[in-house]
């Protein structure tokens, strides 16, 4: 039935004129430029954590929008479709990097917080405690990216050490420890 589907082909030929646009830089008429607009505000909605309900809700009554309700769940679905946000059509990398621009948003804000409060001097440890923050952030962003690998190592591939030497040397000096060092030393097993 979908095939058959006049009005849904000319919903997949306008994506793709937004597609080519972004990713080719073809050039938009004043009309396509105005409903880009539209589609980069609903997509902010989205990305600030509105519901799909939500963002339509708006769409038909923000005056920068105007829509009604059917063009409204078309520039939904564009949206999504055109931006790999994906949710609506269960799309996983969609998903993926959605929640990666969310951490990294929000992980923008935290920055700044960190920054207004270094600046200020006010208090240190919760200046410390926002920076961990950002950088967890910012870190689980890279993950959900790619960057990083989290797959674990299985036990049996990990080396193993095969011999492991600690030192430690303490200089007393009447009666006040002047120097204490701890020194490690390990061997590992060569693997084949």
């Amino acid at each position: 039935m979908r095939q058959n589907n006049k009005y849904l082909e000319k919903v997949y030929e306008e994506m793709d004129v937004y597609r080519q646009h972004i990713f080719d830089g073809k050039e938009l008429t004043l009309k396509q430029e105005d409903t880009l607009q539209k589609l980069e505000i609903m997509r902010g909605w989205l990305l600030a954590g509105l519901s799909d309900v939500d963002t339509i809700k708006l769409a038909k009554t923000d005056e920068r929008i105007r829509l009604q309700d059917r063009r409204a769940r078309e520039l939904l679905a564009m949206t999504y479709e055109i931006f790999a946000e994906l949710r609506q059509l269960r799309n996983r990398e969609g998903i993926k990097y959605m929640y990666s621009e969310l951490f990294r948003s929000v992980a923008d804000k935290v920055l700044i917080d960190y920054e207004r409060l270094r600046d200020s001097g006010a208090d240190p440890k919760a200046a410390a405690a926002l920076l961990r923050e950002y950088r967890s952030m910012i870190k689980e962003a890279a993950v959900i990216d790619g960057a990083f690998d989290t797959s674990k190592i299985p036990d049996e591939q990990k080396k193993k050490p095969t011999k492991i030497v600690i030192k430690r040397k303490t200089v007393i000096n009447n009666g006040k420890v002047e120097k204490d060092e701890l020194t490690e030393e390990a061997n590992y097993e060569i693997s084949n």
